[in-house]
């Protein structure tokens, strides 16, 4: 029962990842999305997102190409028995990491824009000892914390910060952001090398992978709590991790501790802790079902059951001291805020710059409701029935291109809006020509048709690691993939942005890494069978691959197959797959490639 059960558990998962990845995958061979110019409501021009047509079968020439090289490399590195201290590898990488991100803070020297600047902002006031952001109005606005106050403890980390840096010293900041993701990457791979350990070139690749992965990296600039959140909650993986090869309860306070420290600095983090309840209830479930086992090692089942209460309970009360400590500072009760559920209206409804984007719903509902949180939390859920219910009438045209348009959005912007992040805003320096074209000029162009392709590279090779490590994987090794399948599942209904789903899909980065190691030492075996193996054995082999056995896959594959063919030919493909903006007029090619007059002339 307990083999059964963890085989079921095992297929599902990836069954669910594979079709995600999948959905990924199939967008950014056939389109690309950007942050373009379309006209205004006003008259004016107006930010939006774009998609311009890609070619899949580019796509799969340059794999092929890839492939061909990475064999030859393969061999090559195979022949030399190259060996090397994996420890000093990853430091040695970390630094490298570390190098790079120091040179572009240097080269940039920005200031925060957008949210950042209002965080940083509020956080200087505190220095000075204003808490009028808590009031309802501020110069005739209402005050940030008044209306977002969960956005307190990010706050007070700045704040602290800035009694170290000074409130000016932004540079300073994006170092400790670029000190969290180098740690974030640290133990990304450490998790990961606990069930790779067999497999140290894959780990060494994924370091390398995730450290020359750009727009993660160029997102040290962006001071919101981004890549602290993500090292704490990456810590706390690693802790659940090492308990579940050791089974010594002393991992559950650190773990409790920072993820605790990561949802004060973003909510969202709480993702990681549903993944860690996931596998921690599943291995709780595991041990149950264990048999003829000693009763030690059976009744550890509980201690999972006890890991992840504890883990809640740190969450809970490291939200209330902080929010205590921030009451005692500012002197000021902390206020209820705008709804949660706005954010999932708005999450389902149209915006300015894409599907799902900010559009004002949170704040027009809270406004309106006299800043009564019962009654915003009410017209939420009414406006929130109405537009389900508009999805209802349709479908189609309402649900299933709204959110495979909200999915391209999120996540087919080969850069992740990272350069859309740091474009118009102000520098301590007179940047080079080579940083302001790399921000907004032919190199952000250069740079966004490479991201392209290696975009299609880390969604094959994450595909490939659910295929190849099937049958060897251990379920456990899953848990930093299925946060990313949360952070999918997430942002399908919350607010839409490309720089929401960048931490969570740089997740995919290590994964995609093995995955593609392990598609080219199966590319060398089948080479090599190609080549020496007997008339007689080859034809044994297509035999028992074609057995009775592989035969429910083998007519999976097909069906499924044949499904995107048809699929493929049908209108509904251009509306959600296949999508290409040059056909309503907005001039994207032009923009994403920046040829001719390329600022569109409505």
């Amino acid at each position: 029962m307990r083999d059964s059960f963890e085989r079921v558990i095992n297929i599902l998962i990836r069954v669910i990842l594979a079709a995600v990845v999948f959905l990924l995958f199939l967008h950014s061979i056939f389109s690309t999305s950007f942050i373009g110019q379309i006209p205004g409501d006003d008259g004016g021009i107006q930010d939006h997102t774009l998609n311009v047509a890609d070619s899949p079968f580019l796509h799969l020439l340059i794999l092929l190409g890839i492939t061909i090289v990475s064999v030859m490399l393969y061999r090559v590195f195979r022949q030399k028995k190259i060996e090397f201290r994996l420890s000093r590898a990853l430091i040695i990488i970390a630094a490298a990491g570390f190098l790079l991100g120091t040179v572009w803070i240097l080269a940039t020297q920005l200031y925060p824009g957008s949210d950042p600047a209002k965080v940083c902002r509020v956080a200087a006031e505190w220095r000075e000892g204003n808490f009028s952001a808590f009031e309802q109005s501020v110069d005739g606005e209402e005050g940030y914390l008044f209306r977002y106050p969960f956005q307190s403890g990010i706050v007070l980390f700045y704040y602290l910060l800035m009694g170290l840096l000074g409130t000016e010293n932004y540079v300073g900041m994006q170092f400790a952001n670029l000190f969290a993701l180098t740690v974030s990457y640290y133990l990304l791979v450490q998790i990961l090398k606990q069930f790779w350990r067999e497999d140290k070139g894959s780990v060494i690749l994924a370091h390398i992978a995730l450290i020359l992965w750009a727009p993660y990296m160029f997102y040290i600039t962006y001071l919101y709590g981004i890549m602290p959140g993500m090292a704490c909650s990456l810590g706390a993986v690693y802790c659940v991790v090492r308990y579940l090869e050791r089974r010594k309860l002393w991992y559950v306070l650190p773990a409790a501790f920072l993820m605790g420290i990561a949802t004060v600095f973003k909510m969202n983090c709480l993702i990681y802790l549903v993944a860690i309840g996931c596998f921690l209830g599943y291995d709780a479930v595991n041990g149950l079902l264990q048999k003829g086992q000693a009763n030690g090692a059976k009744k550890t089942w509980y201690m999972s059951l006890v890991f992840v209460a504890v883990m809640g309970l740190g969450v809970a009360g490291m939200n209330r001291a902080v929010n205590s400590y921030v009451e005692h500072l500012s002197g000021y009760e902390m206020p209820e805020g705008q709804v949660m559920l706005s954010w999932v209206v708005m999450g389902l409804q149209e915006a300015p710059k894409g599907p799902g984007n900010y559009n004002g719903f949170n704040g027009n509902v809270y406004t309106e409701s006299n800043y009564d949180t019962e009654l915003a939390n009410e017209r939420s859920k009414e406006a929130l029935k109405e537009q389900l219910r508009w999805m209802r009438e349709a479908p189609v045209d309402h649900g299933l291109v709204f959110f495979a348009r909200k999915t391209a959005y999120q996540w087919n912007d080969p850069t992740f809006i990272s350069m859309d992040r740091m474009a118009g805003r102000d520098s301590k320096i007179e940047r080079s020509p080579v940083v302001l074209s790399l921000i907004q000029g032919k190199g952000c162009t250069y740079l966004s048709i490479w991201l392209n392709i290696v975009q299609t590279w880390i969604l094959t090779g994450a595909l490939f690691y659910l295929v190849f490590t099937n049958k060897k994987g251990k379920i456990p090794e899953l848990i930093i993939y299925v946060v990313f399948l949360g952070g999918f599942l997430f942002h399908l209904v919350w607010e839409a942005s490309a720089s929401y789903a960048v931490p969570y899909y740089v997740l995919l980065i290590p994964y995609a890494a093995k995955g593609f190691a392990e598609y080219i030492r199966w590319a060398d075996r089948a080479w090599m069978w190609l080549v020496r193996e007997s008339a007689d054995r080859k034809r044994e082999d297509i035999r028992r691959f074609f057995s009775r056995k592989n035969a429910p896959l083998i007519t999976g594959a097909a069906i499924l197959l044949a499904l995107l063919v048809v699929f493929g030919q049908t209108e509904l493909f251009g509306r959600t797959i296949d999508l290409n903006d040059d056909l309503k007029g907005f001039h994207a090619s032009e923009q994403f490639y920046r040829t001719g007059d390329w600022t569109p002339d409505f």
